[in-house]
Formats: C-alpha cells, sequence, structure tokens
C-alpha cells in the first residue's frame, strides 16, 4: 500500500470514528427534494444501463461500490431493486456506519487502487466522487474495469473550463493531501481502449452540472410542495449548457 493511502486510511479512519449514522441520515431520506437531488446522476447511469442491457435483468447483477464511505451509492442500487451490493472503502469506521443505515449492504475493506480480487469478479463496479481521493485515479479507473464483468460507472469532476476555475484543486483531510483529477471524455476513452482493446460494448460520457448544495438551498426557500420541481427546473435550464458542465458521469460495457 502507497504511504499516502495508509495516511489517507488513518485520517479516514479517525474522521469517521467520530461521527454516527444520524449525520449521514440524508442517504436514507425519504425526502423527495434529497433523494432527487442525492440520486440524480446515479439515476442517469442506470437509465442508460437498463437502455443497453438487451432485455437482461440487470437487478441480478452483483454489484460493488468503491470508495464507496458511508454507502450512499449503495444505498440507491438497495432501493432500486439490486439484491447483492457491496459497499468497499479504505475505512472500516466508514463501512460500519454504512452497515447502521442499511443492513442489506455487505461491505469489505479495499484499496481503491489494489482490490486484490479476481478478474471479473463484480457484474457492476461503480465509484461516485471517489477516485480523485486516490493517489493513482487512472490506477483505480483501470483496476474497476479489471473486476468488472459487465460494466463501469465513474461519476467524477469534469476537465473543462469552468471547473477548472471554481472548482476544488487540492482537497485537505488533517495531514492528508490529494489532487483532484478531473476527466473528460476522450481520457475515459483512450483508457478504456488501451486496457480493455476491443473488448468493450459501450463508452459513454454524459456532462452535465452538479451544484446540489446551491439548488438545494434556493429550493428550500419555497413551500414544499413546489421544492421538488423548482429544483428539476433549475437543472431543466443548465441542460442546454451541458458542454459547460462541472461533472462528468461515464458508463462502460464490456462485452
Amino acid at each position: 500500500m502507497l504511504q499516502q493511502v495508509k495516511e489517507q486510511q488513518n485520517i479516514f479512519e479517525e474522521i469517521y470514528s467520530k461521527d454516527n449514522a444520524a449525520r449521514f441520515s440524508f442517504n436514507v431520506t425519504n425526502d423527495p427534494l434529497i433523494r432527487y437531488l442525492r440520486d440524480r446522476r446515479l439515476q442517469k447511469a442506470l437509465d442508460f444501463i437498463k437502455a443497453n442491457s438487451n432485455g437482461e435483468d440487470i437487478y441480478q447483477w452483483k454489484v460493488l461500490v468503491v470508495c464507496g464511505g458511508v454507502g450512499g451509492e449503495g444505498i440507491f442500487f438497495i432501493r432500486k431493486g439490486f439484491h447483492d451490493v457491496t459497499v468497499s472503502d479504505i475505512s472500516e469506521n466508514s463501512l460500519q456506519i454504512c452497515r447502521e443505515l442499511e443492513p442489506k449492504i455487505k461491505t469489505v475493506v479495499l484499496n481503491g487502487e489494489d482490490t486484490g480480487l479476481p478478474e471479473n469478479a463484480y457484474d457492476l463496479v461503480i465509484v461516485q466522487d471517489g477516485l480523485h481521493h486516490l493517489p493513482r485515479p487512472t490506477t483505480g479507473f483501470t483496476e474497476m474495469l479489471r473486476t468488472a464483468r459487465k460494466g463501469v460507472v465513474v461519476i467524477e469532476p469534469y476537465y473543462g473550463t469552468v471547473g477548472n476555475l471554481i472548482g476544488t484543486e487540492w482537497e485537505v483531510h488533517g495531514d492528508s493531501t490529494n489532487y483532484v483529477y478531473r476527466w473528460n471524455r476522450m481520457m475515459v476513452s483512450q483508457a478504456v481502449k488501451s486496457y480493455l482493446l476491443k473488448e468493450f460494448k459501450a463508452i459513454k460520457v454524459f456532462r452535465l452540472w452538479d451544484h446540489n448544495v446551491v439548488v438545494r438551498k434556493l429550493s428550500q426557500k419555497f413551500p414544499g410542495s413546489v421544492q421538488l420541481p423548482i429544483a428539476k427546473f433549475v437543472y431543466a435550464l443548465l441542460t442546454p449548457f451541458g458542454f459547460l458542465g462541472n461533472m462528468m458521469v461515464a458508463v462502460v460495457l464490456k462485452e
């Protein structure tokens, strides 16, 4: 394990040791506004997978979330009807919170850059806002490609003018610092093709805007019955300008 990964593990174990499940209740809330903001990027990826599954029952797929923290992504897939969902992270304390939030989720401590898992161990491997925490994000991505049998979902910051100007460049957690690595369509495509060669069915990269904190604060200024429509309206206004968006949802389907 790289020294930087070990430092991150120690820092996050300490951070999550001071937390409890109540702090992360937004992951299990039924509030329609929070659920929409929390799940919209994952839903976009899931919709693409379903549309390109050739009628296969994807809800029988084994799902692995890497860099999964307290399990928000795993909770999404459990609620959607997937039966076999595993959340992994380098912090056992974060996974303890995950199990408290959703006992149906399996958990395992893994290093996202070197999981030690067999090839094609899971049908679908997912990361959301996690690769940029790794010292070597591209290594983490190819590790996902190696361990996925059917598909990979990567939701990460997009490399573009707006994101580079207003986005965070360095994240600091205690004594651990990581560079916020940003992707674009060409980077994803080249990484997939160089690793899988021609053994892929589809590479799809959606670029979109994602400013959930701002949209939530704006929406909550209105009565509860219209908060969700307001949030959807804001993102609908931004949709035509998605080509400038700060976030990407990338889906890779393997042959």
